[in-house]
């Protein structure tokens, strides 16, 4: 069995295969149909903005006295 993937427009009901493909035409095959469904950008603002509310009044960070120090500590874990 061999496995091709390539993005199309269905239209009218057909998917077309690419031209680097047409060696499989008249092939029996599987199909498989993955929707791409757009995430608009005022989605993604409008997420962001709801996740930032909600932590907003949790005062995370209070109990750091200085967060210049706290900073630099975190990035020496890292080396």
């Amino acid at each position: 069995m061999n496995a091709l993937e390539f993005s199309t427009k269905i239209e009218q009901g057909l998917i077309h295969l690419p031209k680097q493909y047409q060696d499989y035409d008249n092939a029996y095959v599987r199909i498989l149909v993955l929707i791409e469904t757009p995430v608009s950008q005022s989605t993604k603002k409008q997420k962001l903005l709801e996740a930032f509310k909600k932590v907003q009044n949790r005062k995370v960070f209070a109990s750091i006295k200085n967060p210049v120090l706290w900073q630099k500590k975190l990035r020496d874990e890292w080396e």
